[in-house]
């Protein structure tokens, strides 16, 4: 079953330790990107991993692919040339525009822990979520789109 992170927009602080997470992970080099709301307002923007990828059809090398069993789009950054397309293609802009080492940097989930995504498992406030499609599906439309008042903090 695929596995997808989430973000509850009422729970973000902007604090970014979703960013460190990954950051510490690979070298100094997030994979997780952040949209300015405002001046002073960030909120993360993870890869969707869409089930029709259109980064990996944008790909003229075929280095982003789908796999099917676990949802995950992959990139072989070994084989990567640095062409953008990638990035350009993206509809959400969770790809950085600005390449490191020549190669455009893609979210894996952090395949290689068992516990899930870093950026999850260090968000403080639980803002992020690491949900199966099947639990998106049972959501409700519209229940974490509301905000709650500012002054309101989690218990």
């Amino acid at each position: 079953m695929a596995k997808r992170i989430v973000l509850r927009l009422d729970h973000c602080i902007g604090c970014r330790a979703c960013e460190a997470a990954c950051m510490s992970r690979f070298k100094k080099e997030a994979r997780i990107r952040y949209g300015e709301v405002s001046a002073t307002v960030f909120v993360p923007l993870a890869c969707r991993h869409c089930d029709e990828p259109l980064c990996a059809a944008a790909c003229p090398f075929d280095v982003i692919r789908r796999d099917e069993e676990t949802g995950i789009v992959r990139q072989s950054s070994f084989h990567c040339v640095g062409c953008r397309s990638c990035v350009m293609a993206c509809p959400f802009g969770v790809m950085d525009t600005k390449l490191r080492r020549c190669v455009s940097q893609k979210c894996s989930l952090c395949s290689d822990r068992a516990e899930g995504p870093r950026c999850v498992a260090t968000c403080p406030t639980g803002a992020l979520q690491f949900l199966e499609d099947r639990e998106l599906e049972e959501t409700r439309l519209g229940v974490s789109v509301t905000g709650k008042s500012a002054h309101w903090r989690r218990p």
